[in-house]
């Protein structure tokens, strides 16, 4: 404390000055909050060691600004990172190349995960789709126009029908056995969430133009898709 007490406060006042204006210079978010996290420590040893006693009410100011910082630096380093997945949502978060780990977490939180338990079809040709829908894994089977395929997992189901707008029908039927495992949305809700979200809504149109790339690979009965 005492070597703390020889230093010339001035320094913590110059050092929070450079800090700040390095803080306000950088364009990205989280460098800024981390720059202006130390700037604020530096002006609470200024206020600590510039007078005869501490100035408490500048201190309590300025830890409130630095414990507001800290919680939207908390926020971004969430947003920015897998920080909190479990190994199953990171292995499908790389299914997912478009979002960032906080909009992956956005959309998955709007979605339930499901099993079948026996066949169960998730869209009919010409109907409209209730759901978006993400196969995770199992057997999902694919028919258009009394053609039938097998499907690889890991696939979109409604995407077409999806962006197309809301009363768009489905452009083939498409068929789960037993065991498979899907992710599925609530059209309306999903379509409220993207409204309120550019950002989120891009990255998502982004992740079905993959997937339709990535379909058109396989031997469908037909260009197009559900």
């Amino acid at each position: 404390m005492s070597s703390l007490l020889a230093i010339d406060p001035a320094l913590f006042a110059r050092a929070a000055l450079v800090f700040y204006v390095a803080g306000l210079l950088v364009r990205d978010g989280l460098w800024l909050r981390i720059l202006l996290l130390f700037g604020t420590a530096f002006y609470i040893l200024y206020y600590f060691t510039v007078g005869d006693t501490p100035l408490w009410d500048a201190i309590f100011a300025s830890l409130m600004i630095g414990a507001a910082n800290l919680v939207t630096l908390i926020r971004i380093l969430v947003e920015r990172t897998t920080l909190g997945m479990t190994a199953e949502r990171k292995a499908l978060f790389a299914h997912f190349p478009t979002m960032t780990p906080g909009q992956f977490r956005k959309v998955m939180r709007a979605g339930q995960v499901r099993t079948v338990d026996q066949p169960e079809q998730l869209v009919s040709q010409g109907a409209v789709p209730k759901s978006l829908y993400y196969v995770l894994e199992g057997p999902v089977f694919l028919e258009r126009d009394d053609q039938r395929i097998k499907m690889q997992s890991n696939v979109f189901i409604g995407e077409i029908s999806f962006i197309q707008g809301k009363a768009s029908e489905a452009t083939a039927t498409v068929d789960l056995g037993q065991g498979a495992r899907f992710i599925e949305w609530d059209r309306k809700r999903l379509y409220k969430i993207l409204e309120r979200s550019q950002p989120l809504s891009n990255a998502l149109t982004a992740l079905f133009n993959r997937d339709m790339s990535s379909k058109l690979t396989q031997s469908f009965p037909s260009p197009g898709t559900a």
